[in-house]
């Protein structure tokens, strides 16, 4: 039995007002958008979901052929014998990464991007793709540090603004990694990723370019 138009009509979306698809066409540009539209000569996209980091570059991370033991490397000096100035370590930091070894590097690509807005960790690493991609070691932190050792400019940095990695601790867990030029050195610090408060726009964030 042939069905009726009526019946079609009320098969699927019968149950919306006439407004509702007058709506539409009204959003679409009128009749002659909508034909277009059916003729599938008009697409519609969804808006583009804004981001809260601007990417700014790459910067190489060369390969090491030893390993990196985080408490020969993170120590504190500011005096005019440190190739690398550091001022302050922060209680979780040298409670959480300060007994971490890691394997000899094989070199990198950093992606290097700034906060546009205040954000918690959370948001920050779902837009870098994942846990995966946000990671970085600390390996990677000290040889950006080392090439601004007495706070010179350059890729970090170094205006008492933190620069942002992800960085397994010593029991693997993820930890944000921030390092700020503070007191004529560096100061290094480290907070849980789950911590609900947020990094102030204009900081930079460091990721894996991939």
């Amino acid at each position: 039995m042939a069905i009726s138009q009526k019946e079609n009509y009320m098969s699927k979306y019968g149950h919306r007002p006439h407004n509702w698809f007058e709506a539409i066409i009204n959003k679409l540009g009128g009749e002659e958008a909508g034909e277009q539209f059916l003729r599938g000569e008009l697409t519609v996209s969804k808006p583009e979901k804004p981001t809260i980091l601007e990417f700014l570059g790459t910067v190489s991370v060369p390969a090491t052929n030893k390993k990196f033991v985080a408490k020969k490397k993170f120590v504190i000096n500011t005096g005019d014998d440190a190739a690398v100035k550091i001022s302050y370590l922060g209680d979780n930091f040298k409670a959480e990464f300060l007994g971490k070894t890691e394997k000899p590097f094989a070199g990198s690509e950093l992606r290097q991007q700034k906060l546009k807005q205040a954000s918690v960790d959370g948001l920050i690493i779902a837009e870098i793709g994942g846990e995966a991609k946000a990671e970085t070691t600390l390996t990677e932190v000290f040889a950006l540090m080392e090439k601004q050792g007495k706070g010179e400019s350059g890729t970090i940095l170094n205006n008492g603004y933190a620069n942002i990695f992800y960085v397994r601790n010593v029991k693997g867990v993820l930890r944000a990694v921030f390092v700020y030029w503070l007191d004529g050195g560096w100061g290094v610090g480290a907070y849980s990723v789950e911590s609900p408060g947020r990094w102030f726009d204009g900081l930079q964030v460091f990721s894996r370019n991939s």
